[in-house]
């Protein structure tokens, strides 16, 4: 089944380029469209030919995206543990359980060739793990102490080495940037909406000759629309990146530890948990990353596949879900 593994990475790192890419293109093309619609509204001569709007649009979304990447790039994974409340485990750790996932660390660290990272503990009962990083040698994995507790060693392996499928494929990095642009997204909106709330003290306003609108009114609303729907469909994106990047880390575990079973098993026990999520709200903002994380609006919005689909892909040593097998010559 080696070929189908590998022809997983290939689809997974596939499919990622064209969702990126099409990230790319849905910001490009919704600039185009503010400016039409700006023109259309307005004297297409609004700004002495320049395209204001759609410039607008693309600066700040770009610059906000940039500046929260290049904040989060100067923390590190370490800081995101910390923030979560996670407490460092070392090599001299005197529990039993923590001294395992430690020793498991190092193990994977070894089978996959990167360096090991600070591993931390979040006191939560909810069975969940997560990496954070944007480079390797930034990079940091946690897991919860309902992990420890409720899984043996190979299920906890499975799980090490599932994080660390996201530290070599670089999946912190692209889920950063995409968090990063629909930050961006929400941005605009938002400054939109507070612009939107000063324009209505400023009175009637200047009105364009040709298509009576008051420019910045029709401005601020077209950003406020462009914002609301690039955040719905960037936030669609991002889900569906990191759905196929788990199916990929998923494969990664099988192939540092050599045992489908302890990933399968620590899924299984994860579906027939019914253990209130615990995981500390200040992680909000990076719950893709966990290894469980359970979405409210389900299907489209799902950060996650369903587990009993990645359990499948697993057990039939396909290493990717049905739909993807049609596909693969």
């Amino acid at each position: 089944m080696a070929a189908n593994f590998w022809e997983l990475q290939r689809k997974a790192r596939s499919r990622t380029k064209a969702y990126l890419t099409a990230f790319v293109v849905m910001t490009l093309g919704v600039a185009v469209g503010c400016e039409l619609v700006m023109q259309h509204l307005v004297d297409p001569n609004y700004a002495n030919g320049v395209p204001m709007v759609g410039l607008v649009f693309v600066g700040v979304t770009f610059a906000v995206a940039g500046f929260q990447y290049l904040a989060y790039r100067s923390q590190g994974g370490a800081y995101v543990a910390e923030s979560l409340g996670g407490r460092l485990v070392g090599p001299d750790a005197t529990n039993f359980k923590e001294q395992q996932l430690y020793n498991i660390t190092e193990e994977i660290a070894l089978a996959s060739g990167i360096p090991t990272p600070p591993v931390y503990i979040i006191e939560a009962k909810q069975i969940n793990a997560f990496a954070a990083g944007l480079t390797r040698d930034k990079a940091a994995i946690a897991m919860t102490r309902g992990a420890l507790e409720m899984l043996d060693r190979e299920e906890i392996q499975g799980v090490v080495a599932h994080e660390f499928g996201h530290i070599y494929n670089g999946d912190m990095k692209i889920s950063l940037h995409l968090a990063a642009m629909l930050m961006g997204f929400f941005f605009i909106m938002y400054l939109a909406l507070r612009t939107l709330h000063g324009a209505a003290f400023i009175g009637g306003g200047r009105r364009s000759n040709q298509k009576g609108g008051n420019p910045v009114i029709v401005a601020v609303l077209i950003l406020v629309v462009a914002g609301a729907v690039t955040w719905f469909f960037g936030a669609l994106l991002r889900a569906m990146v990191s759905r196929q990047r788990e199916y990929l880390a998923d494969a990664c575990a099988i192939q540092f530890t050599r045992n489908p079973e302890g990933i399968a098993n620590a899924l299984r026990k994860i579906g027939g948990l019914h253990v209130k999520n615990d995981m500390p709200k200040e992680g909000m903002a990076y719950t893709h990353m966990y290894f469980d994380h359970h979405q409210a609006f389900g299907g489209w919005f799902a950060t996650h596949p369903p587990l009993k689909k990645r359990i499948s892909a697993i057990e039939g040593r396909t290493y990717m879900p049905d739909e993807w097998k049609q596909d693969v010559d």
